[in-house]
């Protein structure tokens, strides 16, 4: 029990200085809205080695992505958002939607119906490849393309297909085949689902992908 006290610690601890960090830069290099809302996005992905590496209770470690989604709510519906930047409720309410899917596969992944490699690697995806893929996206894409009213480039999604099949290739014991069906189904995903949702159907569907494929 006493580990597990100190996962929430670290789980807390590390999310605060997350967001710590991204109002620093904020401030001292005036970092758009965007740029703040990845770096949060990123930073908090890596929550996912405590969840697999320090807790051993279902119990305590559903604790972090329950208060999260109550917390990032309140942050984003409260206007609180506005001290980072942030204003878009839309697009800011990824950040309820991520800790939500952090949430399922923790429950999926203590029932024993995927597995730690597959958390891994599917919450990277979306923290690193979604982020990475939004910023490149953002500052350097010009061939554009449009999903549901929604601008895409194809610098990002190219970016998001390469970083997704690098993390998946890192952290699953996965064939080389598999891992490109897997980075596919998370581009697929991410350049498909509008408002935000993305956050919830490309690491549930690339986790689920690497279970079921």
């Amino acid at each position: 029990m006493q580990d597990n006290v100190l996962a929430l610690a670290y789980s807390f601890a590390f999310i605060i200085a997350v967001i710590a960090l991204a109002f620093v830069l904020y401030r001292t290099i005036h970092l758009s809205s965007e740029s703040v809302r990845k770096i949060i996005h990123i930073g908090v992905s890596n929550w996912v080695f405590i969840l697999v590496w320090c807790f051993d209770d279902v119990r305590f470690a559903v604790v972090g992505p329950v208060a999260f989604i109550i917390l990032n709510a309140i942050f984003v519906h409260s206007g609180a958002a506005g001290l980072l930047g942030m204003g878009d409720r839309r697009r800011d309410n990824g950040l309820v939607y991520f800790p939500f899917s952090l949430l399922v596969m923790t429950l999926l992944y203590y029932r024993g119906l995927i597995q730690a490699h597959d958390v891994i690697a599917a919450t990277l995806v979306m923290g690193y490849g979604d982020g990475l893929a939004a910023l490149v996206g953002s500052k350097i894409g010009r061939h554009r393309y449009s999903v549901l009213n929604a601008s895409k480039s194809w610098e990002g999604t190219a970016v998001m297909f390469v970083v997704s099949s690098l993390v998946i290739a890192l952290f699953t014991p996965y064939p080389v085949l598999k891992v490109l069906v897997m980075a596919v189904v998370a581009t697929l995903f991410e350049a498909l689902t509008p408002l935000g949702l993305d956050n919830i159907t490309v690491p549930l569907l690339t986790a689920l992908s690497g279970a079921l494929i």
